[in-house]
């Protein structure tokens, strides 16, 4: 009988970009999820719903930077699975 090479290997199948997105879309929430929960002591602050649209947004962006600025390098410092 003959030997099949067509076996099965997760790591060459999946697509190595998926775990960049699957972790944008993770800091993506985080960066909601803080932002939605801190909006209330804006409002009791007095702040108007303009600026406090401009300070939703403004905190996603500093998570966002935090992370891949600070913390991504810090703990992730080899590649994602090698790609």
């Amino acid at each position: 009988m003959g030997v099949h090479s067509n076996i099965h290997i997760p790591r060459e199948s999946w697509p190595g970009f998926l775990w960049f997105a699957i972790e944008f879309f993770i800091v993506l929430g985080a960066g909601l999820g803080i932002s939605v929960n801190s909006m209330d002591y804006f409002r009791k602050m007095g702040f108007d719903e303009y600026m406090i649209n401009w300070i939703f947004w403004g905190l996603v962006g500093v998570v966002f930077l935090l992370y891949y600025l600070v913390l991504r390098p810090i703990i992730l410092k080899k590649p994602i699975l090698k790609i």
